[in-house]
């Protein structure tokens, strides 16, 4: 996903951060084709009907894409419905499949149990110094604390995640007076509409040049495409002084 300003387009952090393996995917992924040929598994054993067996596992190869659908549709969901709940608007048509309901209510337990003031929601960022750009849920002051935030269906919290937020707020802080230091994570349970509210506290300096480092791997890596991006221009070249230093 590109992200534009200025005529000139950015790659987002989230594109950035698929750089890096995710093995807690891949185990993911040999689980769903398990769960699949489990499911079916008389079908697999049916001596008599050996190709619809063979369909069976052929599909398991693929069941992960269905599962990952589903969970990305009930993720936006949940994200849609909060950002129309901050913004006082009407939300629970939103809310079409059991999964989104607990995500939201998740949301909505971790609200109750906690002071919260909203102070922004959907907001975007655009880093011109370094190229990149993405978009976070919301600002809020959390127990008097103010955070960056954004909200998570996933299966569980994940380390780039951390990464993922020092990018939002490296971005953020370069053009607003009201510098953020806290950033957090809030977890939605789509399964047990269970909350959890992560703060990340620890080497946020370095995890943010550890994304910038990233940022430099994404121009120089491949052929990218994206319109009027110097950054790219720089990489083609091999024109270090465009690339912006970040040690």
């Amino acid at each position: 996903m590109a992200y534009e300003k200025d005529g000139i387009q950015y790659p987002s952090v989230t594109t950035i951060l698929g750089l890096l393996d995710k093995p807690a995917l891949l185990g993911w992924a040999s689980n769903c084709a398990v769960d699949y040929i489990e499911d079916n598994i008389e079908v697999v054993r049916d001596t008599e009907d050996v190709h619809r067996g063979e369909e069976v596992l052929q599909t398991a190869r693929t069941a992960y894409r269905t599962i990952s659908g589903d969970a990305c549709k009930s993720g936006t969901m949940v994200h849609k419905a909060i950002e129309q709940y901050v913004s006082g608007l009407d939300y629970e048509y939103l809310l079409e499949t059991e999964q989104s309901k607990n995500g939201f209510n998740a949301f909505l337990s971790w609200e109750m149990n906690n002071h919260v003031e909203w102070l922004e929601s959907e907001v975007e960022i655009i880093d011109t110094e370094i190229g990149y750009a993405g978009r976070f849920d919301a600002t809020a002051k959390v127990n008097d604390v103010i955070y960056l935030i954004d909200f998570k269906t996933s299966k569980a919290i994940y380390s780039e995640m951390a990464v993922q937020l020092c990018a939002y707020r490296q971005a953020y802080n370069k053009v607003h007076d009201n510098q953020l230091e806290h950033i957090a994570v809030l977890h939605l349970d789509k399964e047990t509409a269970e909350p959890t509210f992560k703060p990340f506290e620890s080497e946020l300096e370095r995890k943010t040049r550890f994304f910038n480092s990233l940022v430099n791997t994404y121009y120089l890596e491949k052929n990218r495409r994206l319109k009027n991006n110097p950054f790219v221009k720089a990489a083609k070249t091999c024109e270090p002084v465009e690339l912006k230093e970040i040690f």
